[in-house]
């Protein structure tokens, strides 16, 4: 999936259009976000995806161990 079709999908509803944790980690690892998305915290993992895809509401899921900056 390309960061268009996941932010499409993710933005298609207010359940992400049915993405999955592991759409998730494929699109980190496909997308070059990181090579290890199986060791970092899933919610680091998510935020990451969501920011790379652009979409609209991804600092909602902004975890904590990021900081404020």
């Amino acid at each position: 999936m390309t960061p268009q079709q996941f932010k499409e999908r993710w933005d298609s509803s207010d359940d992400g259009d049915g993405i999955t944790f592991a759409d998730i980690a494929e699109c980190a690892a496909d997308w070059g976000v990181t090579n290890c998305p199986d060791i970092l915290p899933i919610d680091a993992v998510r935020y990451l995806v969501l920011k790379a895809a652009g979409v609209k509401d991804a600092e909602n899921y902004r975890p904590n161990t990021f900081g404020t900056n």
